[in-house]
């Protein structure tokens, strides 16, 4: 028996704008949406939802986060993750190979992976399969986990994990290789791990120079430029699809932006921080605003949202990467774990920000939806209000705030950059498939809907 479910009365944003009408669900998919005036939806009927006054945009894709599970709980869990996924409006994450223990290198490891997630997660759910100078040279291996992972991701500089080691240049081009044999994406941090060990030690012993300064002089812009041109001109020998993750400088997008040009195939991501936050924040706040690449100036922010305007950056991930408390509480911003937690505020930050700078909400909302389903292949399932998708929806209201206070923080360790920040908008429900899974008055529902998704062949 089919199943029938309207959000009426909303303003839905639609690939020709926002437009004020009513959304019809049959079993869990987007059927027909209809003008306000002409819907055919009777008064009596009871399972609707009345989404009046609010935005009803598609739910949100995180294409990078770090969940951590199995192995790290005490960091996050998919259960917790998750949670705040759905309640910030998110309804699809990627979760990376790294973090969780072991790191997801091995077909064993992605099975488990797998297997231990089934049934534990509120939103649906892709896994990201890890290339290490350790694992490249197994071809067969790949080959076999290339089946079940939505794409590649692959570190350019340490990671921070000592099952995930990094690939050198003279591997990078075998990533390369191997990525296009399987017409799979190979994502990268592109940091250049020769340049930032050399400052790195030369920083450490700069007693002079205060030490979240030495941080972010270790790591520049430089370094970023260099690994990226450095990756461009392996993609362009292999023919490969690569996409920068956490770019955090406006010169490097421009730097990607002409290799698109040249028929490279390449896309880029950024995150909330890198918009909102700067080093000066970092100078004042410490380690909880440690990353990898750093916060960078003020200037290099507004240049970020420029390129945002110019339409050169695809996608927008959180890149959630929680730890304990403890690990950033230290004496030394260098012992400190570099990662920001965030999934719950990415898109309330990043719409926040938005409008106050007047930017069109419709520039906005393609990076964590149609874009996102583009670039990694489930445009077909997700990403888009339209006939025959998944009816994955976030409704916002712009006539209310969400304050991040501590007490309504859901990831595991309740604390945040973003903590005690005022957003300007609130998101009412979130939606999966056709059920709601998060309802600002009731929360979370009990239910675990959260569906493995299949990569395409």
């Amino acid at each position: 028996m089919s199943t029938e479910l309207w959000v009426k009365n909303g303003y839905v944003f639609t690939e020709d704008g926002f437009r004020y009408a009513s959304i019809r669900i049959i079993d869990g998919k987007i059927d027909t949406l209809y003008e306000c005036d002409s819907e055919p939806i009777k008064e009596n009927k009871t399972n609707s939802i009345d989404a009046s006054g609010c935005l009803v945009v598609p739910g949100f894709i995180d294409a990078h986060v770090h969940f951590n599970d199995p192995g790290r709980t005490d960091w996050e869990g998919i259960e917790t993750g998750s949670t705040a996924a759905a309640i910030g409006g998110t309804t699809t994450i990627f979760d990376m190979p790294l973090n969780c223990s072991p790191s997801v290198t091995t077909v064993k490891s992605l099975h488990n992976k797998r297997e231990y997630l089934t049934s534990q997660s509120y939103v649906d759910y892709a896994l990201w399969g890890g290339m290490t100078s350790n694992s490249i040279s197994n071809t067969e291996e790949l080959a076999q986990m290339s089946e079940g992972i939505i794409a590649w991701k692959a570190f350019m500089s340490e990671s921070g994990i000592d099952d995930f080691p990094y690939v050198p240049p003279q591997q990078l081009e075998q990533a390369m290789k191997i990525a296009a044999q399987q017409n799979k994406i190979l994502a990268l941090h592109a940091e250049w791990e020769e340049e930032i060990n050399t400052l790195t030690t030369f920083y450490k012993n700069q007693n002079a120079l205060n030490e979240r300064k030495a941080f972010l002089a270790s790591r520049p812009i430089s370094a970023e430029e260099q690994a990226v041109s450095y990756a461009l001109e392996a993609a362009a020998k292999y023919g490969t699809c690569v996409h920068f993750v956490h770019i955090s400088s406006a010169r490097v997008i421009k730097l990607i932006q002409q290799a698109k040009k040249s028929g490279i195939n390449v896309t880029v991501e950024t995150c909330p921080h890198y918009l909102i936050f700067d080093e000066e924040d970092f100078l004042k706040a410490g380690a909880i605003l440690k990353c990898a690449p750093p916060l960078r100036s003020r200037e290099e922010v507004e240049g970020l949202w420029e390129c945002i305007s110019n339409g050169w950056i695809d996608t927008i991930g959180s890149d959630h990467s929680p730890c304990l408390f403890s690990m950033k509480n230290t004496d030394s911003i260098w012992e400190a774990w570099g990662g920001i937690q965030g999934v719950q505020f990415t898109w309330l930050a990043l719409l926040d920000e938005a409008l106050k700078r007047k930017i069109p909400l419709k520039d906005i909302l393609p990076l964590g939806t149609a874009n996102v389903a583009n670039v990694f292949g489930i445009s077909g399932r997700k990403g888009r209000i339209v006939h025959g998708l998944d009816a994955d929806l976030a409704l916002i209201s712009l006539d209310e705030t969400t304050i991040a206070d501590q007490q309504s923080i859901a990831f595991r360790n309740q604390y945040s950059p973003y903590e005690n920040r005022n957003f300007l908008l609130k998101v009412k429900k979130t939606i999966l498939r056709g059920k709601v899974i998060y309802d600002d008055q009731f929360g979370v529902t009990p239910e675990k809907y959260g569906q493995y998704i299949q990569p395409r062949k």
